[in-house]
C-alpha cells in the first residue's frame, strides 16, 4: 500500500526557502502545497504555489509548514500553525521571547505537534543536545560585517556581550545560529553571546566554546557571505535539515 504524500507549505520566498523548495521538489514522497512570498517572486517557482496572503496559506492543509521569512511569522502565528502542523522554524531567535517560546511548547503540549530547530550555520548540535546536563558553560562569538548585522559598512569592534536571549532580542535576524545553540544546550539565559562587526569581512564567523564536567571543545565555522545575513552554507545545512526531519527519525534537532 503506498503512503500519502507529505504535505509541505513554506513561509519565506528568500535564499533559504528557495533552496529548500528546490530540494524538496526533486524528492518522493512529498507534495509542495505553496510558499508563501512578497513582492518579488522566485526564480524557478511555480506561480500556482505562490501566496502573497499569510492568512490563505495557512488554512491550506499541511502536515509540516517550514518557516524561512521572520521572527515576526513565529511570534504571530507560531501558536495556529502548531496546532494543526509540524513547524521548522529557521528564525529561530523568535524563542527568545518567554511568551513566544511558552505559546510554541504549550501548542505542541496540547495538539502533539513539533516545533524543529534547524542547525543552520553550526554543527555539533546533537553533542550540546546530549551533553547539556554535564555542560557547564558555553560561550559563542559571531563575527560579521556590518551591512550582514544589518548596520552600517563602516560598524566596528564588539557590539554586544551577553545572554543569548539578550543577544537574540537585539539581533532578531542576525543570530539564529545562537538561538539554535542556546536551545540545543543550555539555554538561552545561561549561554553566553558576543557579537563582532568586522569592516569588509567576506565571510561570517561563528566561535564556540564548550565547557562542562571532563570535556571540552571549540568549534568554528566560517561560511562566505552572500550579501544578506546569510552565509554560503546556510542554504545547504538548511536543505539537510528539512531531508532528516523528513526522514521520520523523530529527533527534535533537525
Amino acid at each position: 500500500m503506498t503512503s500519502s504524500p507529505r504535505k509541505i507549505g513554506i513561509l519565506g520566498a528568500g535564499k533559504i526557502g528557495v533552496a529548500i523548495h528546490d530540494a524538496l521538489a526533486e524528492m518522493e514522497g512529498v507534495e509542495l502545497v505553496y510558499m508563501l512570498a512578497g513582492r518579488t517572486r522566485p526564480e524557478g517557482v511555480s506561480e500556482a504555489l505562490i501566496l502573497t496572503d499569510i492568512a490563505e496559506a495557512l488554512a491550506r492543509e499541511v502536515d509540516l509548514v517550514i518557516e524561512a521569512a521572520v521572527p515576526d511569522v513565529i511570534h504571530d502565528h507560531g501558536a495556529t500553525i502548531l496546532a494543526k502542523s509540524d513547524l521548522c522554524g529557521f528564525s529561530c531567535t523568535a524563542l527568545s521571547r518567554p511568551d513566544t517560546e511558552r505559546a510554541v511548547k504549550d501548542a505542541c503540549a496540547d495538539s502533539g505537534t513539533r516545533f524543529f530547530v534547524p542547525h543552520g550555520a553550526v554543527m555539533a548540535l546533537d553533542g550540546l543536545a546530549d551533553g547539556r546536563d554535564v555542560i557547564e558553560r558555553v560561550t559563542i562569538t559571531t563575527i560579521k560585517s556590518g551591512p550582514s548585522l544589518g548596520l552600517a559598512e563602516d560598524a566596528v569592534g564588539p557590539l554586544f556581550e551577553g545572554t543569548a536571549r539578550n543577544a537574540c532580542l537585539q539581533f532578531p535576524r542576525n543570530v539564529n545560529v545562537h538561538a539554535a545553540v542556546a536551545l540545543a544546550g543550555i539555554g538561552f539565559d545561561r549561554t553566553q553571546s558576543r557579537v563582532v562587526a568586522e569592516p569588509g569581512k567576506a565571510t561570517m564567523e561563528h566561535l564556540i566554546h564548550v565547557e562542562g564536567q571532563g570535556l571540552e571543545w571549540d568549534i568554528r565555522v566560517s561560511s562566505q557571505s552572500l550579501g544578506g545575513v546569510s552565509g554560503a552554507y546556510t542554504p545547504r545545512s538548511a536543505v539537510g535539515s528539512v531531508r532528516r526531519l523528513l526522514g521520520g527519525s523523530g529527533v527534535s534537532i533537525a
